[in-house]
This record gives structure tokens, sequence and C-alpha cells, in this order.
């Protein structure tokens, strides 16, 4: 990842102190992300450090062509923004896996439904169908599993599951699976059902998008779009004035 690496790179010139106060990036932000294994929560300031080499370092160059007070504020724009840049990052990231998640969970809840009414185990059920769906819903449920095989008791690992993806399918699955552990409720009926509210969850939310757009295309259209078509029919309006102008002589 580029910012880490140039972080990483401008943390070993700063003196030890500044790199002890540096920030720590939250565990929860990175497993929702998807970076557990690839971002070390404690070199997290590495992402800040690589933000702000990269966008201040843009902002210096553009100051020393065109040296202006408006490019040196430019420029202080630049610095704040690359110290932010790793929290929006991270944030768009996991919205986008958090997404992909959400897609998936129907088809993941309906094949576990289906394999465990067919007298399979919920661990062998869950890996498996995990694989066919695969993306990072597969990773969320093969960790899960592998903490499992390890031992750790599974009420706490189907919360820690909820509670890492950030996804309500995979919270309500977790749910399904808790209680059906401890009040012996039928899973597979379980599964379907959420399976189906997720599916129109999902439709609710694909309205409600489409209901929000509408005035934004409506405005993109009103202000970008008619304003470009009406350049070329405006311009010639003006040259043809123009020459007609020139033949009368005036």
């Amino acid at each position: 990842m580029l910012f880490a690496a140039v972080g990483a790179r401008a943390r070993r010139i700063l003196p030890p102190p500044v790199v002890a106060r540096l920030p720590v990036t939250d565990e929860r932000v990175l497993a929702a992300a998807g970076l557990t294994a690839a971002v070390d929560p404690a070199a997290g300031g590495d992402l800040r450090l690589g933000g702000l080499a990269v966008f201040g370092g843009a902002g210096l160059a553009a100051f020393l062509l065109v040296p202006s007070p408006l490019v040196a504020l430019a420029w202080l724009g630049l610095i704040g923004f690359g110290w932010r840049y790793p929290d929006v990052w991270l944030a768009a990231r996991a919205s986008r896996r958090r997404e992909r998640i959400e897609r998936g969970a129907p088809v993941l809840l309906d094949l576990v439904a289906a394999t465990v009414a067919a007298g399979v185990p919920v661990e062998a059920a869950l890996s498996g169908c995990a694989v066919a769906v695969g993306g990072p819903l597969a990773e969320e449920i093969a960790l899960t599993t592998a903490h499992l095989a390890l031992g750790r008791p599974r009420s706490e690992e189907f919360r820690d599951l909820a509670e890492r993806a950030g996804s309500p399918s995979l919270s309500a699955l977790a749910l399904a699976l808790r209680l059906s552990d401890r009040l012996g409720v039928p899973l597979a009926d379980t599964l379907r059902q959420q399976a189906t509210r997720t599916r129109t969850y999902r439709s609710q939310m694909m309205q409600e998008r489409a209901a929000k757009a509408g005035p934004k295309v409506l405005a993109v259209v009103v202000f970008v779009l008619v304003p470009a078509a009406l350049v070329p029919v405006l311009t010639a309006v003006a040259l043809t004035a123009a020459g007609a102008a020139g033949t009368f002589g005036v």
C-alpha cells in the first residue's frame, strides 16, 4: 500500500519522541476494512504520515511552481487533508466491503439452511458455503471457523463475528446461531426467514437510493449538461451576429 510504505520511510527519519506520539489505528476499523492481516494497528501512524507526505508534497510542489498566497492556503489544506485521508479511505473501504458482504449474505443464508437441514454440522456448513459464495464474506466465515477449530466458544466467536464485520446480515446470522445453541431453535427455518428479510431490506435500500439519486441527476442535468449543450449554440449565434455586424459595417 502506497501510503503505508511512504509513511514507514518517513517514520525512520523522525525523532523517536515524535514517532511515539503517532496515533494507533483502531483494530475494529482495520477489521471492518478487511486489513487486519495487512496493516499492524501499532503502525497505523504510517498511514497518516504517508498521506501527509503525499498530499503535503504535492502542495509544496505546486507552491514552488506558483508561489502565491492562494496556493499557500491550498497547500495548508492539502496538509490537513493528508493527515485525515486514512480515516476517509478506511471508512470508504469498510463501506464497500460491507456492501459486498450484504450482497452475498442471502445466498449464504440459504445455502447454510439447506446444508444444516441435510444434517451437516454448522461449522462444516458455514465453511463450505462461504467458499461457494467467496469474497469478503468468505474471509469472515473462514476466520470464524478457524477460531472455532481452535476451541473458542461458539457464542463468543459469533458475537465477535457480528462486531468485526459490522454487517446487519452477519449480525443476524450470529444471533440465529447463538439462539440455536442456547435455546435449541431450529436453525434452518430461522436462516431461511432471515434470508428473506435480508432480500427485502436490500430491495428497500435500493429503492431509497434510487429515490435520492433522482434530484441529484436532475441537478447535474440542469446545471452541467444543459449549459454545456448551450455553449455551441450560443457560440454559433455570437459568430453569426458578429458576421452580420461586420457586413453592415458596424
